[in-house]
């Protein structure tokens, strides 16, 4: 019943495209611009060498900070770029 019910709501509500067009967006970056480098201070530093190397630098971890952090989380390429616009 339960899942009978959710099925109906869900068939019923308001459509949008907008996530089709976000992942359409993304797929062409991804296949016009191939593999960019994740930002340094989001990278996990597990070992002290990579510590050394500057992983994990600068990370502001959002709870810390109230749930307000704005931080770029994109590659230099693509920095500042929305895809999902709602």
């Amino acid at each position: 019943m339960i899942l009978s019910q959710a099925v109906v709501y869900m068939a019923k509500c308001e459509k949008s495209n907008d996530l089709y067009l976000a992942y359409k967006q993304a797929a062409h970056d991804v296949h016009n611009k191939g593999k960019l480098a994740v930002p340094m201070h989001i990278r996990n530093a597990p070992t002290k060498l990579m510590k050394n190397l500057g992983y994990g630098d600068g990370y502001k971890y959002n709870p810390d900070y109230d749930g307000k952090v704005e931080q770029e989380c994109l590659p230099e390429e693509i920095k500042g770029k929305k895809y999902f616009k709602k």
